[in-house]
């Protein structure tokens, strides 16, 4: 039977945080000028910022499954949390921006 440890899998969900919030920045690079207004949205960065991203979050799986496979779950997982709460926390800020 399938047994998930919360308390052993604690430092693979941090590091896997970590490593969404990391991934979120070529995505951020890409957004924070259009949202202020510094340049016009151009879908060819903002591929960029998206792959840049995606390469970051495939990376740090597959490091992760070639050296400790036994944490890959709580990994993966850390991962996305990090990088919702991103997602979640630029949603906000254009919620609360005053124009």
């Amino acid at each position: 039977m399938f047994e998930f440890d919360f308390a052993h899998h604690i430092p693979s969900i941090v590091a896997g945080v970590i490593v969404g919030l990391l991934a979120f920045a070529p995505l951020l690079v890409a957004l924070v000028p259009v949202l202020r207004r510094k340049r016009e949205a151009n879908m060819t960065v903002g591929f960029m910022g998206v792959f840049a991203s995606f390469l970051v979050l495939f990376l740090g799986v597959i490091v992760t499954y070639l050296l400790a496979r036994p944490v890959l779950v709580g990994f993966a997982a850390g991962e996305i949390i990090g990088f919702f709460l991103c997602w979640l926390a630029v949603a906000i800020a254009l919620m609360l921006k005053k124009d």
